[in-house]
């Protein structure tokens, strides 16, 4: 039995000897936000939905700072979702702050809608929400596709300016480490 709980607690410090000091404040951080208490932001992720929804996490940027939601409760009321998250490392914003920057003015003056099917063929979607002070909330589903070609997967094409932004973004949400 001694022997056993040694183990365990000898583990338990190489485990944490393995974490680097910053990814032990990440985890440890009490600096969470929600979008109730923001004026001006955008709410980013790739969502599976084939065969049941699959909400990896779902990424927010304001205020030059990016927060991720991992508690995966997109997927329970997907209409009525707000973002709640925690702040990730600078590193992970300076990933995000050109795609922040390059967001598709053509895209901001659409109301809120989706583009392509998305869910169809077993795929899923990315999901973006915009809010800037002043205006009101938009929120887009848009066909996964999008990530990777100017079509949805009916062949439907995107505008131009959503297929550029689409594969930007797609290559940044790949590497976001949370």
């Amino acid at each position: 039995m001694k022997k056993n709980f040694f183990i365990l607690v000898l583990g338990l410090v190489f485990a944490m000897l393995a974490c680097t000091k910053k990814e032990i404040e990440v985890l440890n951080s009490s600096q969470k936000v929600s979008v109730e208490s923001l004026d001006n932001y955008v709410v980013f992720g790739y969502v599976g939905l084939g065969w049941g929804c699959r909400s990896s996490v779902i990424y927010m940027v304001s205020n030059n700072k990016i927060y991720a939601d991992t508690s995966k409760t997109f997927c329970n009321d997907q209409e009525n979702y707000t973002f709640t998250g925690y702040q990730l490392p600078e590193s992970e914003y300076n990933k995000v702050k050109d795609i922040v920057s390059a967001f598709p003015a053509e895209l901001a003056k659409e109301e809120s809608k989706t583009f392509g099917c998305p869910g169809c063929a077993d795929g899923g979607m990315l999901y973006l929400q915009y809010k800037k002070k002043g205006v009101s909330l938009k929120t887009w589903r848009i066909d996964d596709a999008v990530f990777y070609r100017d079509s949805d997967v009916l062949n439907n094409p995107f505008p131009t300016y959503l297929a550029k932004y689409g594969q930007s973004l797609g290559k940044v949400i790949t590497s976001l480490k949370y």
